[in-house]
C-alpha cells in the first residue's frame, strides 16, 4: 500500500532571535525614533484633515436649499474612513504591541 513518510520538522531559524533596534548606537536610535514619531504625527494630522473635510462635505450636502444625498453619502464615507484611520493611528502603539505579543 502507501508508505507513511515521517519527516523531521525543520527547526525555526529565527527561534530565540529578538529584534534589536540599537544596532546603530544611541545617536542612531534617537534619530530613527524621532523620525518614526514625526511620521506618526504627520499621519495623525492628515487623518484629522480628512475627517474635517468629510464632515464639511456632509454638512454642505445636507443644506436645506440644495440637499444632495449622494454628496452626503460620499462625505460620510470619507469621514468614517478618516475616523477609523485616526483611531488606528491613535492606538498604533497598542496595536503593534498586541501583534508582537501574539506573534512572539
Amino acid at each position: 500500500m502507501h508508505e507513511l513518510i515521517v519527516r523531521a520538522a525543520i527547526e525555526n531559524p529565527l527561534d530565540g532571535i529578538i529584534p534589536d533596534f540599537s544596532f546603530g548606537g544611541a545617536e542612531f536610535t534617537a534619530l530613527w525614533q524621532k523620525l518614526i514619531a514625526a511620521l506618526w504625527a504627520i499621519g495623525i494630522l492628515v487623518s484629522i484633515g480628512y475627517l474635517i473635510f468629510g464632515i464639511v462635505a456632509m454638512s454642505g450636502a445636507s443644506g436645506e436649499t440644495n440637499p444632495n444625498p449622494q454628496a452626503h453619502s460620499q462625505g460620510r464615507r470619507k469621514a468614517v474612513w478618516a475616523g477609523i484611520a485616526l483611531a488606528a493611528l491613535a492606538g498604533l502603539a497598542i496595536i503593534v504591541g498586541a501583534v508582537l505579543t501574539f506573534a512572539g
